[in-house]
């Protein structure tokens, strides 16, 4: 099976809710605070170390037999300054918590915290908003 790196998206930052253990790398996360800039409107956006998934991407993947990956929850929050970029309302995301192997499991982080994605998860991406996302062959 063909696997690709993928760096998505990054319409914001990590907020002061986030909760995070600095002291191993990269960091383990256990609540996401995220605070959108500027959005682009992709359905998987990220601040390192974290990947934030739409609404509709998550029930897809919570649909999918897809490895590697739980879903949680996110707090989201707009910046002050977000309208000047126009975005104005908060849109829904789940926190993907990838948790499986890179180039075993479907879903995978490599130690510098970079996504690595099998074949059939980037079909079920693919049927969603990724423009703003870069994808590579994976040759791990």
């Amino acid at each position: 099976m063909d696997y690709y790196t993928i760096e998505p998206e990054v319409a914001g930052e990590l907020g002061e809710g986030t909760v995070m253990d600095t002291s191993v790398h990269p960091p383990c996360v256990s609540a996401v605070h995220y605070v959108i800039t500027d959005w682009l409107g992709d359905d998987i956006i990220e601040s390192f170390p974290c990947y934030l998934v739409t609404r509709r991407l998550a029930a897809d993947l919570e649909a999918s037999r897809l490895t590697g990956f739980r879903l949680d929850a996110a707090r989201v929050t707009l910046s002050e300054g977000a309208a000047d970029f126009g975005t104005s309302e908060v849109p829904a995301f789940r926190w993907l918590v990838v948790v499986g192997r890179p180039g075993e499991d479907d879903f995978g982080v490599l130690v510098n915290g970079q996504a690595v994605i099998s074949e059939r998860a980037l079909q079920v991406l693919r049927a969603h908003t990724l423009d703003n996302c870069d994808i590579e062959p994976y040759n791990g």
